[in-house]
């Protein structure tokens, strides 16, 4: 009896979170189209609240991070743009999207758009981590395979070892290299940075909205984050973290 009546809870639950799960699912698509009719009749702040609705409750579509990017470009606000140009690349790695954040950090004077030819190595090199990375698996198995045979046949399996070694070596780096750093999007203009993580810390710079900082580490509310070469601290309410 006991049995039985966890096995209706059970069910009962499921289905609750099942018909929960489709009807938020369908209020947001219902909500995107009406977004995208309102966009296409140029309401656009309409359009925008919308979309922002959406993007609160952890939904998105490519198609959508662009529109609400045009909308506050549109707006006079270079910041919020570049936060969802840069969610759309980080959603399809489209890399045409690349100079129109540059032209449009470049046109407000902000910091941390330039593509530099490391930059941009850094990101073909992330385009083909998986590939690089199972490569590098597959040479680890057959160096390792040799060794072992060569010592089967009473063979010095030096060569073999070494070359393991050396591609071991490799794969530790290249996972390594395959985290991408965190970065954020300064979210306000006057935005005071400190050298510490406490209100009363010195100010290093007051900057505006718009600039992209590498994000280092946090502390309580403190983000710590790269700043013109050197170490500054924002508060977190003051900056957009680039993650979908």
């Amino acid at each position: 009896m006991q049995s039985l009546t966890k096995k209706i809870i059970f069910n009962i639950s499921f289905s609750l979170l099942f018909f929960i799960g489709t009807a938020s699912a369908q209020t947001s698509s219902f909500r995107l189209q009406t977004a995208d009719s309102l966009f296409k009749t140029k309401r656009y702040t309409q359009s925008m609240e919308h979309y922002r609705a959406i993007f609160a409750s952890n939904q998105y579509t490519p198609a959508m991070l662009l529109k609400m990017a045009y909308i506050e470009e549109g707006l006079g606000q270079a910041g919020q743009a570049l936060f969802y140009l840069n969610l759309y690349f980080d959603a399809t790695n489209d890399q045409a999207v690349l100079d129109k954040m540059e032209e449009l950090a470049g046109k407000y004077n902000l910091e941390g758009y330039k593509q530099t030819d490391a930059v941009q190595a850094l990101s073909f090199y992330h385009d083909f981590r998986w590939p690089i990375g199972l490569s590098l698996m597959a040479l680890a198995v057959l160096f390792l395979s040799v060794a072992f045979y060569l010592r089967r046949k009473k063979r010095n399996p030096v060569v073999a070892l070494v070359l393991l070694f050396l591609v071991l070596s490799s794969l530790v780096g290249h996972s390594m290299l395959s985290t991408k750093g965190e970065n954020g999007i300064v979210a306000h203009d006057n935005t005071v940075l400190m050298d510490g993580p406490s209100p009363g810390a010195g100010v290093v710079s007051v900057v505006g909205g718009g600039h992209r900082v590498e994000i280092l580490g946090r502390k309580d509310v403190w983000v710590k984050i790269q700043w013109q070469g050197a170490t500054a601290y924002i508060r977190d309410a003051n900056l957009l973290t680039l993650t979908l």
